[in-house]
């Protein structure tokens, strides 16, 4: 593995990005977000983000051209996501894969966000420490794993509705911030002078999934009866709702930890970049003794880095995963 070199794409949503690892450093990490794209429609459209891959991946290709022809094999997220998008992802790899007569892997892209927990600077370190409990959070998942070894995972807990990072970016839509709404609510959230608890917290009794949607009605319901909103209720609402979601996911959590007894927590995806998420489990933790894993920041978003990190376990265990078949609802 020491000089092995692996292509990573990731085209699951609205980031285009190319990867290059060589042992275990990180080459390159190219990543093109389309938010410019998707802006004025307040979310992800997928027709355009599927039109705007096919136009950037093969630019991200060229620009790496004089790395990839010593690439030993090619990695790309199969799902889940959107068809589309994942789709041109593909392509890209099973053409680059067939001009190179190199392997091509298929990767899960929710697998591929708990990968980046080991991905420290531009190098790849053991971290993990199993038994582990895994949240993943972001626009599209909420789940929880419990992971006994690379690729050994139980799923324990998803949501039935509505992704953490989902209502978030719903709730800034209704309050009509800017997009991506997701940081604009934590942004707003910090400018709270009080501890404010307008909306409930959302369970799903005896179980460990989640439910986000009820949460982002209550905010539809809170602002209707308003009739007008003033910048102080803005602010207001976005630190209830922030810390009511986050409330929820720290509630199951705990739970899990109690009852599996983990050595570590790792939190990922892209809401685990959330300032107040780290702050509320890190000040839960503390106390039980668990140690708490995140990405780098750069690295809770989509990009191929995680992508290619979770292809360089698999090839270290020998276990080549030759499954190319995209699947927008992939799950572990």
């Amino acid at each position: 593995m020491k000089n092995v070199s692996i292509l990573a794409l990731e085209t699951t949503c609205d980031e285009t990005s190319i990867a290059i690892t060589k042992g275990k450093k990180i080459i390159s990490n190219l990543v093109y977000s389309q938010i410019k794209f998707h802006e004025k429609y307040k979310g992800v459209v997928p027709e355009i983000a599927s039109r705007a891959h096919s136009e950037k991946i093969y630019e991200l290709i060229k620009k790496e051209k004089k790395h990839i022809k010593n690439v030993n094999a090619i990695a790309f997220s199969r799902g889940p996501g959107l068809k589309g998008s994942l789709l041109i992802g593909r392509v890209a790899a099973e053409t680059l894969s067939k001009f190179l007569e190199i392997p091509l892997m298929g990767i899960n892209h929710l697998e591929g966000h708990l990968s980046a927990c080991e991905l420290i600077g531009k190098n790849i370190e053991k971290i993990f420490k199993f038994p582990l409990i895994a949240l993943i959070v972001s626009g599209g998942h909420s789940e929880l794993w419990l992971v006994k070894n690379y690729g050994i995972y139980k799923k324990l807990g998803s949501t039935r509705d509505d992704a953490a990072g989902e209502a978030f970016d719903k709730v800034a839509k209704l309050l009509g911030l800017p997009y991506p709404g997701g940081p604009m609510v934590e942004i707003m959230a910090k400018k709270a002078k009080k501890d404010s608890s307008i909306f409930t917290v959302p369970d799903v009794k005896n179980s460990l999934d989640f439910s986000f949607s009820g949460l982002k009605t209550q905010v539809a319901y809170y602002i209707r009866d308003k009739k007008k909103l003033t910048y102080k209720d803005k602010i207001e609402i976005c630190a209830s709702f922030q810390k009511a979601c986050v409330n929820s996911l720290l509630k199951k959590t705990i739970i899990a930890a109690d009852k599996y007894k983990p050595r570590q927590i790792a939190i990922c995806g892209g809401v685990s970049a959330n300032g107040f998420l780290r702050r509320a489990f890190a000040d839960a933790f503390s106390k039980k003794r668990i140690d708490l894993l995140y990405p780098q920041k750069e690295y809770c978003t989509d990009n191929a880095a995680m992508v290619a990190v979770c292809a360089y376990r698999k090839l270290e265990q020998n276990k080549l995963e030759n499954n190319i078949e995209i699947d927008s609802n992939l799950e572990i």
